[in-house]
């Protein structure tokens, strides 16, 4: 490929618009490097700012909470008589009505009334869900009555506490039993976790505060309770809210210490699908117990992930999708209920607060009694210990240790029964479980192994290592997870089974997936990437920016506490793409980049005009460098420049021309002389061929003169263009037989059809001289046996050896090759052949290993009798491999079956001259071996048509030639000017074993019938002819009684045959 040049001058013009613009380009990196740092610590400052206004706001949050609840417990005690219901509205309205971070404000008596003030300027959300219109401002919820016969009255007022309309339902809430009333104190404002609102149906966090209420005739336990919704909080940590641009990839969570999410500004990930259940085909009795049944409060834990749990108060897990898939079949209301934990959950199924637990064990020692359906699902055991335990089959394996469990497992009191020497210590939650395992506080943690497995997942834990397959466990205590109602509920349970069973294996394929796979998606309950949990570890990095690389890509990350509150541990991280903090840094540098281009493109006129005294020398120069590339040597000449440098190269380049031209010579004296080298040790190779590649060259330099000084057609037009064609159809006139140095010299010597290594002849008289002497012998023996026959077995004797003196003299003259053999004269040679002889000696005696593998008849055991003349299997020399020629040659040959065929009748049976078919393919492929080794030389351009000139000698005009079947249409002046002297000095040579050297005449008559057959061209013999060429050549190489005198005029007046 050709690589892409510039001018000297736009060289020059270049360099300096390039020395100017890496100065534009240092200034423009700098600014670059200071501005990253600039944008860097002005986001620095601007989460800082807001890190702390979000401080400020949360603490303020908690402040005017526990003030403002503080304060009406206060007011409610100070104040004697009992107070109206509107004056109780007014209280409550005018503590909230001023800041809309407080959703709603209630208070609750434990004998189970409620009166609540819902804020719906508090969040959108509030009033979509509680399907307010535009004019309302005010929602109060007052819920009364006994166990059994609860009324909640919904009322809609306006800003000025107009009524517009009111609503009373049946209800069955009971304040006592949520997490706010529960874990209300007298001595401080609680805070709950998040958990999902009861009449909303969203999630937030709920300030209460226990009081003793002295207006009534016995002291009563009151609680205040005052909610803000998450998604008010989730407003303040947006983007926009930070001071940053909106951006979907700015990540911004309010989370624990320990990695559980408050808030986010992230919407909830998507989940999969569950299929669309058919209803049941239920009878009239079962929908009728349905119609009849109001919503069932089912348990709903807080975090037994991936079963049963909930992300800020909304129930999540298999289980959950499970009663969620019953209610779509049968039309039942499960009511979840969440913010407690598992042993409040089942105390409150005791006290009948709640109609149903679910994932639960059955069995006989649970303590839970009621009607238990169908299970649920299926989950064995298994144990977390650290990385470095070996694997653990049996729970009996960790005797004299102690191993954490859930609170609250009704299996508990069984395994410390069963297991006397472990010890079992009781965990809030499996968090801790997880946390005591990797602080070695227990050496393991006993539950499922899908809610571990998902423990592992969710919290990053690298050092820990899950056991599965615990025989004992799995063996001893029931591994099935049920759904159980209280008795009034009974009826349900058949309608439940149902649904269970009509749960298809589609529906309960994507449950697995979703939940109890080995790799699912991170939950929304705790930060999504492990480097968020390890740095809200690292206190050191609070408050500043560093770098991280989050799934492959770099990112920002700003992290800090968040919460004034003395042992809170709330912390807000943002994570932001680098493309975001350096965006308008980036700007600045492309504004500063197009600046200088234009700039620079405003120099250019003033660089191109600097480089004129340098590139005016220069392309003269390159003008005298032209004439060395034509090889005009004598013409290169000095540059006059003032420029000391160019005029030294203008000198050095002369010089070079002077140095080039005498390397040239020199190298073409060794070329040719390497060439002749070639040529003549390959006539050296046969006496039979010597001065053949040397005579060609010189009868073909004469023709091709002749050729080119004829000016009349076809060779008006001829004319080497110079010296370098010139010496190029030399060059290939000297190697036009330079492949047969690869040709055994037997072949190319090979006088007489017996001809191998040596003359056969020899061998086949000898056997001729074992007959004459068996005929004298068996003679003899006839003579001595019967004496009076002497005279007639003399003469039989005399009548065989006078045959064989015959047939041995035809079969010498047949190996001559010097005469036709007809059919009658081959059948004579089998005739010939057909006598036998007796042979006494072993002939795989001597041999060489060659000549024992060509041997592949049966050893016969001697003496044996034996034709004269035979075609043995052993004659036959097989190729080693398969002749393939190149396409690229375009060689067009047949190729014989066999390298040689030594057979002796095959050999004599030779129609014309000595060589048999596969010889003259040997001969032939001379050329083949030319083409290969002239093609694979790497010639220069002025001698690129040497292989083709050298390798179509033997071509003909009619297409009947080798190697490649030419036409004449195919052959140039210089191809067939080589086939004339090639054929010309091969009938004239006097160095042939197979012919005798012809005299001029008669190889000239020879040529002319072949001109007249196409096989070479007429108008050139005819220039043969009238230049006298056949003359010269005979002076210079032929013997005297050659040089005989050769009619011209016949060969020129006689018409064309063909």
């Amino acid at each position: 490929m050709k690589k892409f040049k510039i001018s000297l001058r736009l060289t020059v013009g270049v360099m300096f618009v390039i020395a100017t613009i890496l100065t534009a380009l240092v200034a423009i990196s700098l600014q670059y490097h200071f501005s990253k740092k600039m944008a860097t610590e002005h986001a620095l400052s601007t989460l800082a700012m807001s890190s702390s206004e979000l401080s400020d706001y949360i603490h303020t949050l908690n402040v005017d909470a526990n003030h403002t609840i503080r304060l009406l417990a206060a007011v409610n005690r100070a104040i004697d008589a009992p107070l109206t219901e509107v004056e109780i509205r007014s209280i409550l309205t005018e503590a909230i009505k001023d800041n809309p971070l407080f959703y709603s404000i209630y208070v609750a008596s434990e004998d189970e009334n409620f009166y609540q003030v819902i804020n719906l300027d508090s969040s959108p959300v509030v009033r979509d869900r509680i399907r307010a219109k535009a004019i309302d401002r005010w929602v109060v919820i007052k819920i009364t009555g006994d166990k059994d016969n609860r009324i909640r009255e919904t009322a809609y007022y306006s800003e000025t506490f107009n009524l517009r309309t009111k609503k009373t339902t049946e209800s069955n809430y009971f304040p006592t039993e949520r997490p706010w009333y529960t874990s209300a104190s007298f001595d401080s404002v609680t805070k709950t976790a998040p958990y999902l609102f009861k009449h909303l149906k969203i999630t937030g966090q709920t300030y209460s505060y226990a009081f003793i209420s002295n207006k009534q005739v016995s002291s009563k336990r009151h609680v205040l309770g005052m909610d803000i919704a998450l998604s008010s909080v989730a407003s303040k940590i947006g983007a926009t809210a930070l001071g940053l641009e909106e951006n979907p990839e700015i990540e911004s969570y309010l989370h624990l210490e320990t990695g559980e999410i408050i808030a986010s500004n992230q919407a909830a990930q998507p989940s999969q699908r569950i299929p669309l259940s058919q209803p049941l085909l239920l009878s009239p009795e079962q929908k009728q117990i349905i119609a009849n049944t109001p919503s069932i409060k089912i348990s709903n834990q807080n975090a037994w992930a991936p079963m049963d749990f909930a992300i800020s108060g909304q129930p999540q897990g298999y289980a959950v999708e499970v009663i969620q898939l019953i209610e779509a079949m049968t039309g039942l209301h499960f009511e979840f209920i969440n913010g407690f934990t598992w042993q409040q959950l089942v105390n409150q199924y005791h006290l009948k607060s709640l109609d149903s637990l679910h994932s639960l064990q059955k069995w006989d020692n649970s303590g839970i009694e009621g009607h238990y359906t169908n299970p649920l699902y299926t989950l064995p055991f298994a144990l977390i210990t650290k990385d470095n335990r070996l694997d653990i089959r049996q729970l009996a394996e960790l005797d004299n240790q102690t191993i954490a469990i859930l609170a609250g497992w009704s299996i508990t009191p069984q395994l410390i029964k069963d297991y006397p020497s472990i010890t079992i210590k009781e965990v809030a939650d499996l968090k801790t479980g997880f946390e005591a395992v990797q602080n070695g506080t227990v050496d393991a943690l006993i539950d499922t192994r899908a809610v571990l497995a998902y423990g592992l997942n969710q919290y990053y834990y690298q050092n820990l290592k899950l056991h599965d397959g615990l025989s004992d466990l799995d063996s001893r205590y029931p591994n099935q997870f049920y759904l159980v109602l209280q008795p009034e509920h009974a009826a349900l349970v058949p309608i439940i089974n149902a649904a269970l069973n009509n749960i298809s294996l589609q529906q309960q394929h994507v449950l697995s997936q979703k939940w109890l796979a080995e790799k699912i998606e991170k939950s929304d309950t705790v930060l999504p990437y492990q480097a968020l949990v390890d740095l809200s570890l690292n206190k050191a990095e609070h408050g500043k920016i560093v770098t991280r690389t989050i799934n492959g890509k770099k990112r920002f990350i700003y992290m800090t506490p968040i919460s004034r509150d003395s042992g809170s541990n709330e912390l807000l991280s943002v994570i932001i793409p680098e493309q975001v903090i350096y965006h308008d840094v980036s700007e600045k540098v492309a504004t500063a980049i197009i600046i200088t281009v234009v700039l620079m493109s405003l120099t250019l006129p003033i660089a191109w005009f600097f480089g004129a005294p340098i590139v005016r020398p220069i392309q003269q120069l390159r003008r005298e460098t032209k004439k060395i590339k034509a090889r005009q040597y004598h013409d290169v000449a000095l540059i006059d420049t003032p420029i000391k440098e160019v005029w030294e190269l203008s000198r050095d380049v002369k010089d070079m021309a002077q140095a080039l031209e005498k390397h040239e010579e020199a190298q073409e004296a060794f070329v040719e002389s390497f060439i002749k080298l070639i040529a003549q040790a390959i006539d050296d190779k046969s006496p039979y061929t010597a001065g053949h590649c040397n005579r060609v060259p010189e009868l073909g330099l004469m023709l091709a003169e002749a050729a080119e000084k004829s000016d009349t057609p076809p060779f008006n037009h001829f004319q080497f263009k110079n010296d370098d064609e010139r010496r190029e159809f030399r060059i290939a006139a000297w190697l036009h037989d330079c492949g047969k140095i690869t040709t055994p010299e037997h072949i190319v010597d090979k006088g007489t059809k017996l001809e191998a290594n040596y003359n056969r002849i020899h061998e086949i008289r000898t056997r001729f001289e074992v007959l004459w002497r068996d005929a004298e012998i068996a003679a003899l023996r006839h003579i001595m046996a019967s004496p009076e026959e002497s005279e007639m077995a003399k003469q039989a004797l005399k009548s065989k050896q006078q045959q064989l003196k015959e047939d041995f003299a035809f079969i010498a003259q047949a190996n001559v090759g010097s005469e036709f053999i007809s059919p009658e004269k081959v059948d004579n040679i089998e005739r010939i052949a057909a006598q036998t002889w007796i042979r006494h000696f072993d002939d795989r005696l001597g041999l060489s290993p060659i000549e024992e593998i060509a041997i592949t008849d049966t050893p016969q055991q001697v003496p044996v009798t034996e034709t004269l003349l035979s075609d043995k299997p052993q004659h036959i020399i097989h190729r080693d491999r398969d002749v393939e020629f190149d396409p690229k040659f375009g060689i067009k040959i047949d190729v014989p079956e066999h390298l040689y065929n030594l057979g002796e009748i095959y050999n004599l049976s030779i129609s014309r001259g000595t060589l048999t078919k596969e010889d003259r393919y040997k001969i032939n492929e001379h050329m083949i071996s030319t083409i290969k080794m002239l093609e694979n030389l790497p010639f220069p351009e002025e001698l690129s048509r040497v292989p083709r000139y050298a390798s179509t000698h033997h071509e003909t005009l009619k297409g009947t030639g080798y190697p490649r079947k030419l036409t004449g249409d195919d052959l140039s002046i210089p191809e067939r000017i080589l086939v004339i002297a090639d054929i010309f000095e091969a009938l004239t040579a006097a160095d042939r074993p197979y012919k005798k050297a012809k005299p001029v005449s008669v190889a000239v008559d020879i040529m002319y019938k072949m001109a007249l057959d196409q096989h070479l061209d007429i108008a050139l013999f005819r220039l043969f002819l009238q230049s006298g060429i056949h003359q010269q050549y005979a002076k210079l190489y032929l013997k005297p009684e050659q040089c005989d005198e050769v009619d011209v005029e016949k060969y020129l007046n006689i018409e064309d045959a063909a």
